[in-house]
């Protein structure tokens, strides 16, 4: 008796093993949610704001849920919900005008827009709009291509442009002067990036890489190692977002270029992307020491997890052959990463639907594989078990009739 009791509960736990087998797929299978589990890699996404020649992106310092984007035609639009839905905010704006930059200053109660008709600024999360490049204030009639606030300074901002150079403002944007000294006249100004702890400006520029040091707007040249005849479309020092100290990059027409002392020498090397134009640059302060990097080109987004050093796409669900004008860190927690994509719209990364990450797939049909072998092995053991449990057949002969 207790052999057979002891055999049934043999028995039983065989049984159970093809059961607890499917529990532990099935719980795998649900680790492949988004930004989870093998193949939760995620993917670009779709935002709500399609079909737009969105040329800049906006986050506020004071919510992450809320972003702004400016396109070419003057049309700039806010969404509430990290991007799901957008409405239209260009009232004040001088139609048609491509808005090259949106930027919030430091405080985040004012922001502004600097466009192709003149420097304009929000003080009600863009619903209305006011002219602040106006003969009173000191700022010309001209193509606005920049603005930068002081983080160490906060009534202090500098805007660029195309044919003037470059003004500051010391009481919050009422009044302006030029800050230009130095500057080539013919310079067209493409960027500025402000290191406030290290107390130096940048500008981009059509000549190359100008730079001012402790706020004493006198510009001098850096562009030891660049071409000649380059065109540098932006500038980021990397210790503004908590990177490296010391360490620069360079948006050209050839590529990315770095600097690891300050501007004095530039180089590149084999994975620069020099076959592209570099529209945008952002160094990632999420990541460790800030060395993760992404740009913007004329063929999507690359990132860099080494400071620059070597490169590599995001994702293959981007439109392909598409110039990325833009990229902003936004939402809850700055979990996505989104970048405005020339005249198809906005798109965010990882996305909120996730999506399988293709070089987890491999992983994926491994232990898809090692559970059916384990399945096939239990299931043969089952059978010995019930082989060896199954009674056996009388040997005996019947007695006899009576």
């Amino acid at each position: 008796m207790r052999e057979m009791i002891s055999s049934n509960r043999i028995f039983t736990r065989v049984n159970m093993v093809p059961g607890m087998l499917l529990l532990l797929l099935l719980l795998s299978l649900s680790a492949c949610a988004s930004g989870s589990g093998i193949l939760g890699g995620g993917d670009w996404q779709a935002s709500g704001l399609q079909h737009q020649p969105i040329l800049t992106l906006e986050v506020n310092p004071k919510d992450p849920q809320k972003l702004y984007a400016g396109d070419a035609q003057g049309n700039i639009f806010a969404s509430a919900d990290a991007g799901q839905r957008w409405i239209e905010q260009n009232n004040g704006i001088s139609l048609p005008t491509a808005i090259h930059v949106l930027a919030y200053n430091i405080a985040g109660t004012k922001l502004y827009a600097a466009t192709d008709t003149g420097l304009f600024v929000s003080t009600d999360g863009a619903q209305h709009w006011n002219a602040a490049s106006t003969s009173k204030s000191g700022l010309p009639a001209d193509s606005y291509t920049a603005v930068v606030f002081d983080a160490n300074a906060q009534s202090t901002v500098y805007v660029g442009t195309l044919h003037h150079g470059v003004f500051r403002s010391t009481d919050d944007g009422v009044q302006w002067s030029s800050a230009s000294a130095g500057l080539p006249p013919q310079a067209e100004i493409h960027s500025l990036a402000l290191d406030s702890d290290n107390h130096q400006l940048w500008t981009a520029t059509s000549l190359g890489v100008y730079r001012s040091d402790n706020r004493s707007i006198a510009w001098q040249a850096f562009n030891n190692g660049l071409p000649a005849t380059i065109v540098v479309n932006t500038v980021v020092p990397a210790a503004a977002s908590g990177g490296m100290q010391g360490l620069v990059y360079a948006g050209t027409n050839h590529g990315v270029f770095r600097s690891l002392n300050d501007g004095e020498d530039w180089t590149t090397n084999n994975e620069s992307l020099s076959g592209t134009s570099i529209h945008t640059i952002l160094v990632d302060f999420r990541s460790s020491n800030a060395s993760t990097v992404y740009v913007g080109t004329d063929v999507g987004v690359f990132r860099s997890q080494d400071n620059g050093q070597d490169w590599g796409g995001t994702a293959s669900s981007l439109p392909r052959g598409k110039p990325v004008r833009a990229l902003v860190v936004g939402a809850n927690n700055y979990t996505q990463l989104y970048a405005a994509v020339d005249s198809v719209g906005v798109y965010l990364f990882p996305g909120t639907s996730g999506g399988i990450d293709p070089s987890r797939l491999l992983v994926f049909l491994v232990v898809v594989l090692f559970f059916f072998l384990l399945y096939r092995l239990t299931s043969r053991g089952q059978r010995r078990q019930r082989a060896f449990l199954k009674p056996e057949q009388s040997t005996q002969t019947a007695p006899p009739e009576r």
